[in-house]
């Protein structure tokens, strides 16, 4: 397991509040600490959507990106509450890779036939001035094999540099 410390933390929450780069996550979670507290579960109920938008939302996105909302709804939210002169004292936000994204990172012949793909997340944690990411692979049932975790540490390193977005490892 790795530990990402983003040095350049203005750019960084940029890229997350105010553009589109990270739009295609879903939002497991998310937590913001300033005059008050906020607090967000992803999760997208069902009953909310008449059967016909759930129909046509499964059909476009799967059932698993239907699990949650992503990131693109749910970003603005989450600006207008940590907006200021001041820095939230804390913020945590949790990722969860689309379906999509967990395909190309770990690829179909990554996961055995018996084996359900782990989600793959994003935990961003912002304190006392420290902005680290740490990226999980929450697997269905135990296993020994941490390729899709390695992986995906890589594809979020790769991710990151792409984007041109400064960061170091505090620990491998």
């Amino acid at each position: 397991m790795i530990v990402i410390e983003i040095i350049e933390i203005k750019n960084f929450m940029a890229h997350l509040l105010l553009q589109e780069t990270f739009d295609n996550f879903l939002l497991f979670e998310a937590r913001a600490v300033t005059s008050s507290e906020l607090l967000l579960n992803g999760k997208r109920h069902q009953n909310w959507y008449d059967s016909d938008q759930w129909e046509q939302m499964m059909h476009t996105h799967g059932q698993y990106d239907c699990r949650y909302m992503t990131w693109g709804e749910m970003r603005s939210i989450v600006f207008r509450f940590i907006k200021g002169k001041k820095s939230p004292d804390r913020l945590y936000i949790d990722l969860t890779a689309s379906e999509k994204q967990r395909m190309q990172i770990i690829g179909e012949k990554g996961i055995r036939q018996t084996e359900v793909a782990p989600d793959l997340r994003m935990q961003i944690r912002y304190e006392e001035g420290r902005l680290l990411l740490v990226p999980t692979a929450s697997y269905p049932a135990f296993t020994f094999d941490k390729a899709a975790e390695r992986k995906w540490e890589e594809a979020l390193q790769l991710f990151l540099s792409h984007k041109k977005i400064v960061f170091h490892l505090l620990n491998e």
